[in-house]
């Protein structure tokens, strides 16, 4: 009772950056995961209810307004989230408190600074891309300005140890924005303004995690090193998770906002399983920023190889088994309307894979200098420019496809640079798990065509899922018990 009323005490009174939370890192990737699950919810919620009670050319708007407020938002807010996610835990892990509070002090400014422009700046942009009315705008204004908070105070109380406070404040903001979004639907809201009860949640979650208590000011080359760290993380953010929104905001402009519902229908199948990929960044990333600041190389270098051999393991059962049984979930999930998304889900389900099984090398690069967060920004530039050129030369003959491709094409790059960089940087042992990764896809395309080819039943696809499933488990098995989001992951299998 009374542990239940110091963790009560604890969510409800300002953040205090110096009192971590005493949880090990199996419960911190628990506690991530279940937060996340939560605000992926939130918004997996919105797109199906506006999808199936709307329709899809009101789905396109709601799905191309969320995505131009948070492409906006990674031009610098949500990248001081991860600023402070690296350097609040670093000062905390060297006992400097001043160095703590200034840097959270030094990000909070940046983040009210930047919010604002980035604000002011998407109202013409919204009206540019949707020519929609000012109105609308306000509400993309509205949820850029609160995603922006919520992704900086949710960097914010993990870089200081305070996980189980986010992750209640998480799971009390997702309450709040479902009752909302059942009320703007039950009165008739369509349009650009059902994006307010993400602002609502997304809004609430910032004012709670707001580090208020911050203070002091950094040196110079300390506030150098900071802006200079987001300034790259920004640059690599939009040309990486960016170029998600930026293939959403593609598909409105150069297909029509019927099938800009479709592709949305689509993202919504094949983007939530990396929620998992997702927590164990946000506990990963001030764990390997800690044993860096220790000195702990080994442990530095074991926890990279565990987490990327435990989400291969983990994302290729998910995601294998999210393409076989392509059209029988946008068939349950979307219904009728929606068969086009069937075409474009594997592509889709092929590039997040990527995404997800460079994660553990993404901040193993960007955790040890700056010049690692220079090789993932060039990275991020050089797949999204690989796909914008694909989206230009295929996109008016291949429509929706065209744009899934050049997504495609653009992520595998993204993802493959920094994986090769740390492979052959710390000497892991990826042969074979990679070779395997590759065996399962292709085996996995060979299915799916086959299901084409001879137009099967879709209540077979589950079934055959099942099978790769069972066949990718025995193959894994040696990593399956060792799971991220699960963490324990990070914790048993020696280095090789």
């Amino acid at each position: 009772m009374s542990a239940a009323r110091g963790l009560a005490a604890q969510v409800f009174r300002p953040l205090q950056l110096d009192r971590p939370a005493q949880v090990s890192l199996v419960q911190g990737g628990a506690l991530s995961t279940t937060g996340l699950l939560a605000q992926g919810f939130l918004r997996f919620a919105t797109a199906f209810l506006v999808g199936r009670l709307a329709g899809s050319e009101a789905f396109g708007v709601v799905a191309t307004a969320i995505a131009t407020a948070t492409l906006l938002a990674l031009l610098w807010p949500t990248t001081t989230g991860s600023a402070a996610s690296k350097y609040v835990a670093r000062a905390r892990g060297a006992g400097n408190t001043s160095e703590m509070l200034s840097t959270a002090r030094h990000l909070a400014v940046r983040t009210v600074q930047a919010s604002l422009l980035l604000g002011a700046a998407s109202i013409p942009v919204w009206v540019l891309v949707d020519h929609g009315t000012v109105a609308g705008a306000l509400c993309v204004a509205a949820m850029t300005i609160a995603y922006s908070g919520y992704s900086f105070t949710r960097g914010v109380q993990f870089g200081a140890g305070q996980v189980p406070r986010a992750t209640a404040w998480d799971l009390m903001s997702v309450g709040l924005g479902l009752a909302a979004l059942a009320a703007v639907l039950l009165a008739g809201v369509r349009g650009p303004a059902l994006v307010l009860p993400l602002v609502l949640g997304y809004g609430v979650y910032a004012l709670a995690g707001w580090p208020h208590g911050a203070r002091g000011r950094p040196d110079g080359a300390h506030r150098r090193e900071l802006d200079a760290f987001v300034a790259l993380g920004a640059a690599g953010s939009v040309a990486s998770t960016g170029f998600l929104q930026l293939s959403q905001i593609t598909a409105r402009l150069t297909a029509g906002v019927h099938d800009a519902g479709q592709y949305a229908a689509a993202l919504n199948l094949a983007t939530p399983a990396s929620m998992l990929a997702a927590s164990l960044s946000l506990v990963l990333f001030p764990s390997l920023a800690e044993a860096w600041g220790r000195g702990d190389h080994a442990g530095f270098r074991t926890q990279t190889d565990r987490a990327t051999r435990a989400l291969a393991a983990v994302m290729v059962g998910i995601f294998g088994s999210l393409i076989i049984c392509s059209r029988f979930l946008v068939a349950l999930v979307w219904g009728d309307e929606y068969a086009d998304a069937a075409t474009v889900l594997p592509v889709l389900v092929l590039a997040v894979l990527a995404t997800n099984l460079a994660v553990a090398s993404v901040n193993a690069l960007t955790t040890t200098s700056r010049q690692g967060m220079r090789v993932t920004t060039g990275a991020s530039l050089l797949g999204m420019a690989l796909g914008v050129a694909v989206w230009v030369a295929l996109g008016d003959r291949l429509g929706l496809l065209g744009v899934a491709l050049g997504y495609l094409a653009g992520t595998v790059v993204i993802a493959a640079i920094p994986i090769v960089i740390v492979w052959r940087r710390d000497h892991h042992h990826w042969a074979g798990l990679f070779l395997r990764v590759a065996v399962a896809l292709l085996v996995v395309g060979a299915v799916a065509l086959a299901q084409y080819a001879a137009d099967l039943p879709l209540w077979l696809e589950p079934l055959l899922a099942v099978v790769f499933l069972a066949g990718w488990v025995f193959a894994s098995r040696r990593d399956l018990p060792r799971i991220p989001g699960l963490p324990s992951s990070l914790g048993r299998r020696p280095a090789p």
